[in-house]
C-alpha cells in the first residue's frame, strides 16, 4: 500500500512538472532524451537480430564445410597456449 501511495505522489509530481513546462525547453529535452532512448533500443534490437541470422549462417557454413572438428581443436589450442602463458612466472614472461 505504501508503494503505491508514493507511486501517485511521484505520478502527481510528474503531471505537475509537465504542465508547469508544456512546451519548454526542459519538456523538449526529455521528450528528445526519451527518442534517443528508443532510437537506440531499436539498433540494439536490429544488431541483436543480426547477430543471431550470423552465427546461424555461421554453423551451417561449419557443418556444411565439415570444419567443426578443426574448429574444435583451435579453440583447445589457444585454450592450453593461454594456460600455459598464465602459469609462467613474472621474470619468463618480460
Amino acid at each position: 500500500m505504501a508503494n503505491n501511495e508514493r507511486l501517485t505522489k511521484r505520478v502527481k509530481k510528474m503531471e505537475e512538472w509537465i504542465a508547469s513546462n508544456e512546451g519548454g525547453p526542459t519538456l523538449n529535452n526529455f521528450n528528445w532524451l526519451i527518442e534517443v532512448i528508443k532510437g537506440n533500443d531499436r539498433r540494439m534490437a536490429e544488431m541483436d537480430r543480426q547477430h543471431n541470422v550470423f552465427r546461424e549462417l555461421f554453423q551451417e557454413f561449419m557443418q556444411v564445410k565439415e570444419l567443426a572438428d578443426d574448429w574444435d581443436e583451435f579453440l583447445k589450442e589457444k585454450d592450453n597456449a593461454q594456460k600455459t602463458e598464465e602459469e609462467k612466472p613474472e621474470e619468463e614472461k618480460e
